[in-house]
C-alpha cells in the first residue's frame, strides 16, 4: 500500500501559524488578565461598601449613646427640676435659658418636658419655632426615628426624671433632634461618604431598622480607579505594542529569513537540475551573515552540504547535552541515565559483556538538609558529585538519579576493579573538608554495587534494584559503606518487597494504630534495680511484623523521626497510665536523624514529671554519637541537665569509641554482643575487651552487656565488670511486665 506523501509548507505558513497561535494564547492571557482585573476592582468595591455600612451602623449605634449621655445630663440639671417644682415660668425658660444653655445642642430639633402621665408639662409657646417632631404624648419607646413635615429625618428619644430627695418620678424629657445633623456632628467616617447619606421615606422605624432606610456610599478609592485605569492602559498599550511588534516580526522575518530561503532555494533548484552548469548566485545582498556566508560558498555545493551537517549535528549534540545534564551538578540527569540503560540492555542481548551497576547515597541527608537549609544542601550535593567525578575513569560519567542519590554504569571491569573504583569513591568523599560549607557533623556516605556476568541468560534490568538493596545494607552498617548484593540480602529486604507488610507498616507509623511496645528487662548484676527497653512492634495481619523487616521499610522510607516519635508517645502514655512498675524505669532508643532534630529536647520534656520516681534512660547509637559529637554534646547535656540518663548503644562497633568516650555526654556504655561474643576469641582480643571494660568501669560508666543467652554468658559479662545485663535469658521482649526482673 503506497504511504500518503505528506503535505509541505513554505516557511510563512509555519509563521503565520506560529504568529496565530502566539496571538491566540496573548489574546487567552489579556482577557484573563483583564477578566481577573475587573473581579478584583468589584471586589474591593464590595468591601468598601460594607466597611462604610459596618461604619454607618457604628456611627447610629454611637449618636445614640451619645445623645442617651446628654439626656441623662439634662435630667440632672436644676432648672429642669425646678420646671417640674413650679412650671409657671416655662415658656421663657424653654425658649431662652435651655436654648442658650450649654445642654442645648445645635443639632437637637425639639426638646419638651412631659408628666408622669407622658403629657407635655405645659403646651407648646405660641412663639416656638421648632420642628413639630414631638408628640404632646408619647408611648414607652428606647428610640422612635421619623420625618418632620419639611422632610427632616429626626430620633426621638425620652429620659425619666425623679426626684433627688426620694427617688420618686417627676416626669420625663422628651428630645428630636436632626439625625442627620447629629451623625455628621458626632462622628468621623473613613469609608463612609458622608455627604452622600440620605434618608428615604422613614415614617416610623425602629433604631434597629434605620440603616435599611438610608441611602449612602463609600469614598470614592483613587488607588483602586487608578489602578484599574492603569490596568486598562497596560492592555490597551500591551495590544498595541504586541500588534507593533508582529508587525516587525512579518517584516524583519520576510527580509532577513523568507526572502533569502526564496532565493537560495530557487539557486540550489538551478543547481539540482543543471548540476554540471555554471551558476552565478544571487546579486542581492542578505542582512543575515551566514546567508551571505552560505551564498558565498554555495557554488562547491558538496562542501557546503558537509559543512551544514556539520553546523547541525553540533548544534543537536549541543541540545541532547543539555537536556541530559542535571541543572545543579552538572552532572549527566535521570533521562542521560535511561537512555544510557536502555541502549546497554540492547546491545546486551547480542552482545553480552560484564556490567556493573554502583549506587551512592548520603546518609542521613535528609536531616542534615533539614537542619542547615536546602542551600548547603545543595552545597554538599555539586561538591560531592564533583568529588565522585573527579575519582572515577574517563569512561565511567555519573548519573544523579534523585535528591542525593548518584550512580555508575561500568563494563568490561573486573570484581576487585570495580571495588577499587569505589573505595576510591568513598575515600575522597571521606576526605572533602565538607566543614568549609558550614556542616559541623561528619558526612558519611554509603555505596550499594550489583554485577552480573557477560551472559546473556542474566537478569540484567534486576541490577538497578540489586544495588538499591546493597546500597541499604551499607547504610545499615557503621563501618562496611561499600556492599556488595548477595542472594543473603533479598530475605533481609523481604518487607520492601511485600507491599502488604509496607502499608501496614507506613500506616502504623503515621496513625500509631497496631502498634504493640514490648520490653526487654536490662538488670543490675547486684539486684539493685531493673529496667526496661522500649521496643516497637507492628501488629500485621498474620501476626507480629519481623522487627527486621519495620525498620528495612523506615529506612527505605526514611521515616526513622516519625518513628521515634511514635515509639516515645506510647511509652509515656505507659507512664501517664501508670503501667510501668514502680521503682523501674524506661530506656528509649533515637535514631540519628531524631537528635539531629531541632525539637529533640521538647520531645522529651513531657517525661520530666516522672523523672524523680522512673530511671528514663535515651540511647543513641555510637557511630551517629561520634560522626555529630560537638552537635550531640550540646543538646545531650542540657537532657541530661534536666535529669535524664544516655546510654551509648552499640559500643565496640566503630572504630573510634575509646578516643571520644572521655568527650561523649553519655552515663551508661552499652557493649554490643558482638563484643560478648569475642570473650570466647583468643587471649589476646580478650584481654583488650576486659581492659577497655576496665577503663570504662573506672570513668564513673555503667556498663550494660547485651546479648547474654546462656549461663556461661552470664558469667563472662560478670567477670568483665557488667554492671546491668541484658538478653533472652533474663527475659525475652514482651508487651507487659509479668516477668521476674532478677540476676542469676
Amino acid at each position: 500500500m503506497k504511504t500518503p506523501e505528506k503535505i509541505v509548507q513554505p516557511v510563512q505558513f509555519y509563521f503565520a501559524l506560529f504568529l496565530g497561535i502566539g496571538f491566540l494564547l496573548l489574546a487567552i492571557m489579556i482577557w484573563s488578565f483583564y477578566t481577573e482585573g475587573n473581579k478584583l476592582q468589584k471586589t474591593v468595591e464590595e468591601q468598601t461598601y460594607q466597611e462604610a455600612k459596618k461604619e454607618l451602623i457604628s456611627a447610629i449605634n454611637h449618636t445614640l449613646e451619645v445623645t442617651r449621655d446628654q439626656l441623662k445630663s439634662l435630667s440632672e440639671w436644676d432648672e429642669v427640676h425646678q420646671q417640674f417644682h413650679d412650671p409657671s415660668y416655662y415658656f421663657f425658660w424653654h425658649d431662652n435659658r435651655l436654648i442658650e444653655s450649654s445642654y442645648y445642642q445645635p443639632y437637637y430639633l425639639q426638646l419638651e418636658l412631659y408628666t408622669t402621665q407622658r403629657k407635655l408639662l405645659m403646651p407648646a409657646s405660641p412663639e416656638n419655632h421648632h420642628e413639630d417632631s414631638l408628640p404632646e404624648s408619647f408611648a414607652v419607646s428606647s428610640a422612635v426615628v421619623g420625618k418632620t413635615p419639611n422632610g427632616k429625618s429626626f430620633l426621638n428619644l425620652s429620659q425619666p426624671i425623679y426626684d433627688r430627695a426620694n427617688r420618686i418620678l417627676m416626669g420625663y424629657i422628651g428630645l428630636s433632634l436632626d439625625l442627620h445633623k447629629a451623625l455628621l456632628a458626632q462622628n468621623q467616617f473613613y469609608y463612609l461618604n458622608k455627604h452622600a447619606i440620605q434618608f428615604n421615606n422613614v415614617h416610623t422605624v425602629s433604631i434597629e431598622e434605620l440603616v435599611d432606610f438610608i441611602d449612602f456610599s463609600p469614598v470614592s478609592n483613587p488607588v483602586n480607579n487608578y489602578l484599574w485605569e492603569l490596568t486598562q492602559k497596560f492592555i490597551f498599550e500591551l495590544i498595541a505594542i504586541l500588534l507593533t511588534v508582529s508587525l516587525l516580526l512579518m517584516l524583519f522575518f520576510n527580509k532577513l529569513i523568507r526572502s533569502p530561503l526564496t532565493s537560495l532555494s530557487h539557486y540550489l533548484q538551478r543547481l539540482k537540475s543543471n548540476p554540471h552548469q555554471s551558476h552565478t548566485p544571487p546579486e542581492e545582498t542578505y542582512w543575515v551573515r551566514e546567508f551571505e556566508e552560505f551564498k558565498s560558498t554555495i557554488h562547491d555545493f558538496h562542501r557546503n552540504l558537509h559543512s551544514a551537517q556539520i553546523e547541525l549535528d553540533q548544534q543537536n549534540l549541543l541540545v541532547w547535552e543539555q537536556a541530559r545534564r542535571d541543572a545543579l551538578t552538572n552532572t549527566f540527569n535521570r533521562r542521560a541515565f535511561d537512555e544510557m540503560w536502555n541502549d546497554i540492555f540492547i546491545n546486551f542481548q547480542t552482545q553480552p559483556k560484564p556490567t556493573a551497576f554502583m549506587l551512592f547515597d548520603c546518609d542521613f541527608f535528609k536531616a542534615l538538609n533539614d537542619t542547615y537549609g536546602h542551600e548547603v544542601g545543595d552545597e554538599m550535593i555539586k561538591a560531592s558529585a564533583k568529588v565522585i567525578q573527579q575519582s572515577l575513569p574517563m569512561e565511567c560519567p555519573v548519573y544523579r538519579i534523585g535528591g542525593d542519590e548518584f550512580a555508575l554504569i561500568i563494563q568490561n571491569r573486573t570484581q576487585s576493579e570495580i571495588l577499587e573504583i569505589a573505595q576510591t569513591c568513598l575515600d575522597a568523599l571521606n576526605q572533602y573538608p565538607y566543614q568549609s560549607l558550614g556542616i559541623k557533623e561528619k558526612i558519611s556516605f554509603s555505596i550499594g554495587i550489583s554485577s552480573i556476568a557477560s551472559s546473556a541468560n542474566d537478569y540484567l534490568t534486576s541490577l538497578p534494584r540489586q544495588a538499591d538493596i546493597a546500597m541499604y545494607k551499607a547504610k545499615q552498617s557503621h563501618h562496611s559503606k561499600i556492599q556488595i548484593y548477595h542472594r543473603s540480602l533479598e530475605k533481609e529486604s523481604s518487607a520492601l518487597v511485600s507491599n502488604q507488610i509496607i502499608s501496614r507498616v507506613v500506616d502504623s507509623i503515621h496513625t500509631g494504630e497496631h502498634i504493640q511496645m514490648h520490653f526487654q528487662p536490662i538488670v543490675a548484676v547486684d539486684q539493685s534495680n531493673c529496667y526496661y527497653e522500649a521496643l516497637i512492634r507492628i501488629q500485621g495481619q498474620e501476626g507480629l511484623i519481623n522487627p527486621v523487616e519495620i525498620f528495612s521499610v523506615v529506612e527505605r522510607r526514611r521515616l526513622e523521626v516519625e518513628l521515634d516519635q511514635q515509639v516515645i508517645r506510647a511509652t509515656l502514655t505507659l507512664l501517664q497510665q501508670n503501667k510501668i512498675p514502680k521503682d523501674s524505669g524506661l530506656s528509649v532508643n533515637i535514631s540519628g536523624k531524631t537528635l539531629l532534630h531541632p525539637d529533640l529536647i521538647e520531645l522529651f520534656t513531657p517525661f520530666r514529671p516522672w523523672i524523680e520516681h522512673y530511671k528514663i534512660v535515651i540511647e543513641v547509637t555510637e557511630n551517629f554519637l561520634i560522626d555529630h559529637i560537638e552537635y550531640a554534646q550540646k543538646v545531650l547535656n542540657e537532657l541530661r541537665q534536666q535529669g535524664f540518663l544516655i546510654a551509648l548503644d552499640d559500643f565496640g562497633s566503630g572504630y573510634s569509641s575509646i578516643r571520644y568516650l572521655a568527650h561523649m555526654p553519655v552515663d551508661i556504655i552499652k557493649f554490643d554482643m558482638s563484643m560478648i561474643q569475642a570473650l570466647n576469641s583468643d587471649s589476646k582480643t580478650r584481654q583488650i575487651i576486659l581492659t577497655t571494660a576496665d577503663m570504662i568501669r573506672k570513668s564513673g560508666f555503667d556498663l550494660v552487656m547485651e546479648g547474654i543467652e546462656d549461663e556461661a554468658m552470664l558469667e563472662q559479662a560478670k567477670a568483665a565488670g557488667a554492671t546491668h545485663i541484658q538478653g533472652y535469658l533474663l527475659g525475652k521482649p514482651v508487651p507487659h511486665f509479668d516477668q521476674p526482673c532478677e540476676c542469676q
